[in-house]
């Protein structure tokens, strides 16, 4: 493709099925975001090591290579993203310009980890609902045990040694290609095989440990599942809510996503929660209050006008309107 920006989104898009629901679904919701802010839109459509065993290492691992590709070493700023997010392009603002340019942009998600719950933390909730959905789904799920979240003796379980106190979700990056790919391939070519989240575990440990990192506003990689668990625990759960379910789950990630810039399905292959959710939600779809009144919305003019306060004139309430402070 031609290069029209000095900015990217790039991402891997690698098999037949995986590829045709990417451009259906989430290819036109970024192609709107990157129209706004002025990116180029780039899709990776085949492994970068192709000498990869992949029942070992996963192609999630091919991310860490993108910045050596001639056309992404083009760019000065690239964002790479999984592509299982979905952008509220309407509101969110240019990921490049919220980013400090002397490092790698990231989410750190780790104050799940640190906010009390019954069980641990938030995170350990999230373990909880999660294991019950799957074994209410298959009996035969074998017995389990939930920890803590202490990130130190998780890394240390894993043999990753060095000072790493955040955990990052590695879905959304901000980085130089020519300063950050040769750091990046260090990272791929370091580990030889999945970790319990394919490359994030490692990656996150080694972006803290180098000192590259710069953390970003959590909002351009907020995660459903986190979410759902801390707001919307019911859903884990569809016997609750019998046939409500799908609708109340539907309209809760609407929601979600309208409350955030970049919303992350992560983990949604073989989780129905995640995995619907990410097909269902609509980012061009109504906002908050129509999707919640549909049936009052359309004719809301007749009765509701916005102002700023600032531009109100003294007196404009009265006896036959209210003024809404």
């Amino acid at each position: 493709m031609e290069q029209k920006h000095d900015k990217a989104i790039v991402t891997l898009a690698i098999g037949e099925a995986y590829t045709r629901n990417f451009l259906q679904k989430t290819y036109p919701n970024w192609e709107k975001y990157c129209a706004r802010h002025g990116y180029d839109l780039v899709m990776v459509s085949e492994p970068i090591d192709g000498d990869c065993d992949f029942a070992r290492k996963s192609f999630h691992w091919q991310k860490l290579l993108v910045g050596l590709l001639p056309q992404v070493q083009a760019y000065d700023r690239v964002v790479w993203l999984d592509g299982d997010i979905l952008i509220n392009h309407r509101l969110a603002p240019c990921i490049v310009a919220a980013s400090p340019a002397d490092g790698i942009g990231a989410v750190d998600i780790s104050d799940v980890f640190r906010r009390a719950d019954e069980h641990f933390n938030l995170h350990a909730r999230f373990l909880v609902l999660n294991y019950l959905m799957t074994r209410a789904l298959d009996p035969a799920t074998p017995d389990a045990v939930v920890t803590d979240g202490n990130l130190a003796a998780y890394h240390r379980r894993f043999g990753l040694t060095g000072e790493a106190e955040r955990f990052i979700n590695t879905g959304v990056l901000v980085f130089d290609p020519r300063r950050d790919a040769p750091f990046l391939a260090e990272v791929y070519a370091r580990y030889d095989r999945d970790f319990v989240d394919f490359e994030n575990t490692p990656l996150s440990h080694d972006l803290q440990v180098d000192g590259r990192v710069r953390y970003i506003d959590r909002r351009f990689n907020t995660i459903w599942a986190q979410v759902a668990a801390e707001h919307y625990p019911f859903l884990f759960n569809p016997a609750l809510m019998g046939e409500r379910h799908a609708a109340l789950a539907r309209l809760c990630a609407h929601v979600a996503l309208r409350n955030t810039w970049f919303l992350h399905f992560a983990g949604g292959g073989g989780n129905p929660l995640v995995k619907g959710a990410f097909e269902t939600a609509d980012p061009d779809g109504p906002g908050v209050v129509e999707a919640v009144f549909p049936q009052a919305w359309p004719g809301h003019g007749e009765f509701l006008q916005f102002a700023r306060l600032a531009d109100l004139a003294p007196g404009s309430g009265g006896t036959r309107r209210l003024v809404l402070y």
